[in-house]
């Protein structure tokens, strides 16, 4: 269950309103109509089965709850072309307009202008079926799907759908407690936060942790999100030893004084 205090409940409140107001907008019957011209989807996972190499998720992110505004002149099209031309093998767009400064207007437009680039994964807080029917029109190609917003049947429920829709799931857990929970969907990607949702405090280790309390057998596709890339060739080597195969990065890049430098040396592409 989910603790009653904390940062994620304030974000949970708003986001149930924040559905409800869309619906409103453009009900359900209407976005589901919408399916049909929808563009194909491309393979998430897949662009991250590297061999030999950590795969990188970078972010197109404007700011964040914890730090505010981390780019001042913000420009999601700038960012997503920097990322396709140096070497992201996925981009994360965000999505959520209050908490994180993210618009399905930024999906919609990256999508649009890199028909042929990486994968988008929709990165909010989804906690309900429009908002994948949502992401799907918008043109993700996988959805983040939070085990500490969602409880077992809301988030088996979600996770379906998303495979329905064409899409993937990205499962995201923080404690060995929420991996264990989500295991039995044989999540196709999980992803493990080193950020405290409650709390948003920071802690990379908990990527060791929980990888280190995965089965050996069917094992999933597994990112490590949060923390990451002050150094970037540390943590590199560092999660890759401990058997992550990806790195879901944002603030990183968005404040590195040359974005497309740091985007090649997360990508392992240098050189």
């Amino acid at each position: 269950m989910m603790a009653d205090n904390g940062f994620l409940p304030t974000i949970l409140e708003h986001k149930r309103t924040e559905v409800k107001r869309q619906q409103q907008k453009i009900p359900t019957a209407d976005l589901v109509a919408q399916l049909q011209a929808a563009a194909p989807v491309r393979p998430f996972s897949t662009a991250l089965r590297q061999l030999g190499r950590l795969g990188l998720i970078a972010e197109v992110k404007k700011q964040s709850p914890a730090k505010g505004l981390l780019v001042p002149n913000f420009d999601a099209l700038r960012l997503a072309h920097i990322y396709a031309d140096n070497g992201a093998d996925a981009i994360s767009v965000l999505t959520d307009t209050r908490f994180w400064g993210g618009s399905l207007q930024y999906l919609k437009a990256i999508r649009t202008a890199l028909p042929d680039g990486p994968p988008l994964l929709r990165k909010d807080v989804i906690i309900d079926s429009y908002q994948l029917y949502e992401a799907r029109v918008y043109g993700a190609d996988a959805v983040l799907l939070i085990a500490a917003a969602l409880d077992e049947l809301a988030l088996a429920e979600l996770h379906h759908l998303t495979y329905q829709l064409g899409m993937e799931a990205l499962v995201e857990v923080h404690t060995m407690e929420e991996a264990e929970r989500v295991l039995p969907l044989r999540p196709r990607l999980l992803g493990i936060n080193n950020r405290n949702l409650h709390t948003f405090v920071v802690d990379v280790d908990i990527t060791r942790q929980i990888i280190m309390s995965l089965p050996t057998a069917d094992r999933p596709i597994v990112i490590s999100e949060s923390g990451i890339g002050g150094e970037a060739n540390g943590d590199r080597e560092r999660l890759r030893g401990w058997g992550a195969d990806a790195i879901l990065v944002g603030e990183a890049i968005v404040t590195a004084p040359d974005p497309a430098a740091k985007v090649r040396a997360l990508a392992g592409r240098q050189g």
